[in-house]
């Protein structure tokens, strides 16, 4: 099964498979180019200002988003962006890098600075090392495993968002700790969230 059946057969299970708080309040206005928007969860973080454009490579993923919010859905690839060089003035990618493996990381990061406007910002969030799930699955490639869904999680240490987008100002770095009581045990989810400017 590849990539897109998984995410596919997810969206076809549960419409709403990604419930958690949403992503910090981000200063957006003018077009903003949401990847990966699955269910629609992380436009709740842009402001009343933004016009959002959402992209999933998932037919279910935006069937499921089309049920809960009215924008724009594109069918289509974050390492093959079907926009224009500097198309938007915010690109948002939250839990869309860590679900590749590093070849296509790269790509899509460079599709990320080719389609954001110079003086353009690119938000990202992934999963940090730490977090609760980092080690569950088999191991793919360094610190990015698979579990039984067939779909990959890539856990990033300090910085390693910054270093996928050489050339790219940051304006700011931070992460976010929730702790989780799982099963009679403490966890914690760790996200690490960047918020870098086209130079």
């Amino acid at each position: 099964m590849n990539a897109r059946d998984s995410w596919d057969r997810l969206y076809a299970g549960d419409d709403r498979p990604w419930k958690g708080e949403p992503d910090a309040f981000l200063p957006t206005e003018g077009s903003v180019l949401e990847l990966g928007v699955g269910n629609g969860k992380g436009l709740s973080a842009f402001s009343l200002d933004a016009v959002p454009i959402g992209l999933d490579f998932s037919r279910q993923a935006l069937i499921s988003c089309r049920r809960w919010h009215s924008l724009p859905l594109i069918q289509g690839d974050v390492t093959a962006l079907p926009f224009k060089d500097g198309s938007f003035p915010f690109v948002s990618a939250s839990h869309v890098l860590g679900h590749l493996l590093l070849k296509e990381r790269r790509k899509a990061a460079k599709e990320m600075v080719r389609v954001v406007a110079e003086g353009g910002s690119i938000y990202i969030n992934v999963f940090g090392e730490e977090d609760m799930r980092c080690g569950k699955g088999g191991e793919v490639e360094e610190r990015t495993f698979e579990r039984g869904n067939g779909i990959v999680c890539h856990y990033f240490r300090q910085g390693e968002v910054e270093s996928l987008f050489p050339g790219s100002g940051v304006h700011r770095a931070w992460e976010r700790r929730i702790p989780k009581r799982y099963h009679g045990h403490d966890e914690v989810r760790q996200e690490r969230r960047c918020l870098l400017v086209r130079e």
